[in-house]
């Protein structure tokens, strides 16, 4: 007997086949929406480590800041040279001023760096703050990471085998031969501490008066103590002939003239945190990226300017101290006339604020950025917004309301990024109370 073959229609295979598409379909545009969204959290990832990475160098840098430097000169002052182009010219205190730990620019308008150590124009973010640290530990070279001392070995003339700096009993913590470094005598009374640049004084007057290089200079009388007093501190400066008895590094938003090195997920109109290292031979700076995709980088400064213990906030210095930015009980010219003397800013400045914008991941066309609470829609403040005028950014600069309006971020094509505020808070480690001129 023989057994009917059974199979499929055409009309089931039909059927069946739509069914699989249609399954197919729904999972692939699952499976594209689940890796757009895996590539956004990897870039965000991405973005939040490098943003990790460069803060805490300049974190480092902030703690740092006024390590090593003389708060004192021997008659006469050293002549030394500094940042040799703008806009970081504008904050030097050569050729013979105590330097400052810090200094700073408020709210940046076309500043361009066109005169750089490899070649490239640099081109300041508009309206960014500038900020310049100056400490022997913020140079590259590795002498900067070390120090010693040379304590008193007897008076002229006696035996002069002892003039050497003391010996770490580890090598990579000793000054090498090559090594340039500048020697400080510290007093220390009530009124607080001194750090008076000892000067090699057979060469007064010239650029060379201010540091030392290796043991066999320190034998000279003039960098042995003259008394059992504290010891003179040696401080590693440079492995080249310095130009400035300390280092400096400033920290701005910029954009290079190499467009390859602007990373192409980046927004319109950002640019990259840099730290750049002043150097001693040409005054040139040399340029280390530490954030891509940065909107915006703003200075706070927290002062206590009658020992009371009472803080006065101020943005970043301005020439003209009406666009010092101020909230407490100082005024604007009490801000300025401290941001401009060494000894006052040490003896006032308790913290300092850093707070920058950068991008989190790429651009989104399902996300527009909208925040009402900071007063309308599409604002984003870089600051503190319900603190003080101090404490965040306004682009017009004339404003106690401080964010970016739902007009700049529209024109600086930033609606459909996603944004991170960084903040840093530091206590300068380094800044001893300095006497007042007046003792």
């Amino acid at each position: 007997m023989k057994t009917k073959a059974s199979g499929f229609t055409l009309i089931e295979i039909l059927i069946t086949m739509a069914l699989f598409m249609m399954v197919i379909a729904v999972t692939g545009s699952a499976f594209t929406l689940i890796l757009k969204a895996t590539g956004r959290l990897t870039t965000s990832e991405e973005s939040n480590i490098s943003g990790m990475v460069g803060l805490e160098i300049m974190r480092h840098d902030l703690q740092q800041a006024g390590y090593g430097m003389p708060t004192a000169y021997m008659a006469p002052p050293p002549t030394y040279t500094e940042a040799s182009f703008t806009p970081a010219n504008s904050l030097n205190d050569a050729p013979h001023g105590i330097p400052r730990p810090f200094a700073s620019l408020d709210s940046v308008t076309n500043g361009v760096d066109s005169n750089t150590a490899d070649g490239l124009t640099y081109t300041i973010v508009n309206g960014t703050d500038y900020l310049s640290i100056k400490a022997t530990t913020v140079g590259r070279a590795p002498a900067a990471r070390k120090w010693t001392f040379v304590a008193y070995s007897g008076a002229v003339g006696e035996t002069i085998t002892r003039r050497r700096p003391n010996v770490w009993p580890t090598a990579d913590e000793n000054l090498a031969s090559t090594d340039y470094g500048i020697v400080l005598k510290r007093t220390f009374d009530d009124t607080g501490t001194t750090s008076t640049l000892v000067f090699n004084n057979t060469n007064t007057g010239t650029a060379a008066n201010f540091y030392t290089k290796n043991t066999t200079a320190l034998l000279n009388n003039n960098f042995n103590p003259i008394s059992t007093d504290p010891p003179y501190v040696i401080y590693g400066i440079s492995d080249t002939t310095p130009g400035m008895p300390f280092n400096r590094v400033d920290y701005m938003v910029a954009t290079p003239s190499d467009s390859s090195a602007i990373s192409k997920r980046c927004a319109s109109n950002t640019g990259i945190l840099y730290k750049a290292t002043v150097n001693h031979s040409d005054g040139k700076l040399s340029y280390l990226p530490l954030l891509d995709c940065v909107a915006d980088m703003q200075v706070v400064f927290g002062w206590d300017t009658t020992g009371d213990g009472k803080i006065t906030e101020s943005s970043a210095y301005s020439s003209n101290p009406l666009k010092i930015s101020v909230a407490g009980t100082a005024t604007y010219t009490d801000i300025q006339t401290i941001m401009e003397d060494p000894l006052l800013l040490r003896n006032a400045l308790k913290y300092i604020k850093v707070y920058i914008m950068a991008q989190e991941g790429m651009a989104d066309a399902n996300f527009t950025n909208k925040n009402s609470a900071v007063g309308g829609a599409y604002a984003i403040v870089v600051g503190d917004a319900n603190t003080s005028a101090s404490t965040a950014r306004t682009v017009s600069n004339v404003s106690l309301t401080k964010g970016y309006t739902a007009q700049n971020l529209a024109d600086n094509g930033w609606l459909n990024y996603r944004w991170k505020i960084y903040r840093l808070v530091v206590r300068p480690n380094n800044l001893p109370t300095a006497p007042s001129r007046t003792n």
